[in-house]
């Protein structure tokens, strides 16, 4: 077993926002390196508006911005994004979908030891893995989606693009996020059309 401590931050970033910087950030403090599984790759409908190549750019601009945050310039552990195909629907919380992602996540981090940092629906995640998994290989920091910057959710970003609140969306958001905002909209009313 390696020392090297290694986080994982599963989100779909539907945008990205300042809650998952809050998460990507405590992970980052806390490991040698840290994977942003980027999921639900593989989709594009209502909750899924945002294509993943804009998702993955997305994510790399506003962890350029939080490494300003640090004295050195440098976030303090090797970030990778991963994109992240859904095994079969959101929906599926079954033991499938946990050795799915438990495999893929061993495939790009090279271990079998990680914390999963995660905050939407943290009750479900503990159904992903049988317990002798938790108790041997994975470990998890559930955060409250409330615990976050005020419980903000990409579907309520969604909405505040859609609506044109600049001002609250400018809250909420990295930069990069805000601006690309007309862009964003533009994907949020395609998937909409959608039935």
């Amino acid at each position: 077993m390696n020392n090297i401590k290694t986080g994982v931050v599963l989100a779909r970033l539907q945008p990205i926002h300042k809650g998952h910087l809050e998460l990507i950030e405590q992970a980052c403090d806390e490991n040698d390196q840290v994977f942003i599984f980027i999921g639900s790759a593989d989709k594009f409908n209502q909750r899924n508006p945002i294509p993943i190549n804009l998702r993955v750019q997305l994510a790399e601009e506003a962890l350029e911005e939080l490494a300003k945050k640090y004295l050195t310039g440098v976030i303090p552990a090797d970030v990778h994004i991963v994109p992240l195909d859904d095994l079969t629907d959101e929906s599926d919380n079954s033991h499938d979908w946990g050795f799915y992602l438990f495999t893929k996540i061993i495939k790009e981090t090279d271990t079998q030891y990680f914390t999963i940092y995660y905050s939407d629906g943290f009750e479900i995640i503990t159904t992903w893995f049988p317990s002798f998994v938790l108790r041997n290989n994975v470990s998890l920091k559930l955060i409250a989606r409330g615990a976050t910057c005020s419980g903000i959710s990409a579907t309520k970003v969604r909405k505040m693009i859609l609506n044109g609140d600049d001002e609250e969306l400018k809250k909420w958001v990295p930069q990069c996020v805000y601006d690309c905002k007309d862009t964003l909209k533009k994907h949020i009313e395609l998937a909409n059309m959608i039935k």
